[in-house]
C-alpha cells in the first residue's frame, strides 16, 4: 500500500487508507509539545481534519509504502525521518483502542491478525460452565 503525502493531505485521509488495510489497527498522530519523547493524550491531534501541512514542512509532496511485512517501529519511523511527524499504532483490544508500545516489535500483519484474534465473540464450545470451573480448581 502507497498512501502520497502532500501539504493538502488530511489526516483522516492517512488513518481511512491504513484502516482500510489494517481493519483492527489504527494511526494517531501527536505533537510532543514538550519535547521529551512521551506521547500523552493532551498530545494527540484530535482534529483529524487537519492537513499535513498544518502539522509539518518536512519533506512533503512524497509517499510512503506501508506493508504487512513492517514492523510498528519501522512505520513509526518512517513517518518521523521522512515527514517529521510523530505517529503511534493503535490496536484494537475487545473494544478498546490499546497503544503498541510492547508489541513494536511485531509487523503489521501479525499485530493486525491477533487484534482479530481477540475481537472475536467466543462461541458456545470454548465458554466454560462455573461447575466446571470449580472441579478445575
Amino acid at each position: 500500500m502507497i498512501i502520497t503525502i502532500s501539504a493538502q493531505t488530511i489526516i483522516k485521509e492517512i488513518q481511512d487508507a491504513f484502516t482500510t488495510r489494517f481493519p483492527f489497527l489504527k494511526l494517531e498522530f501527536f505533537i510532543d509539545a514538550n519535547a521529551d519523547g512521551i506521547f500523552t493524550a493532551k498530545e494527540m491531534i484530535k482534529d483529524h481534519d487537519k492537513t499535513i501541512g498544518d502539522l509539518t514542512k518536512t519533506a512533503l509532496n512524497s509517499a510512503v509504502e506501508i506493508h504487512g511485512s513492517h514492523t510498528i517501529t519501522e512505520l513509526e519511523q518512517s513517518f518521523k525521518t521522512n515527514f517529521g511527524l510523530i505517529v503511534q499504532v493503535f490496536h484494537n483490544r475487545k473494544h478498546t483502542w490499546i497503544v503498541s508500545t510492547t508489541s513494536d516489535q511485531l509487523t503489521l500483519e501479525i499485530l493486525n491478525a491477533r487484534a482479530e484474534e481477540v475481537s472475536k465473540p467466543l462461541n458456545n464450545e470454548t465458554i466454560v460452565d462455573p461447575s466446571d470451573r470449580m472441579e478445575l480448581e
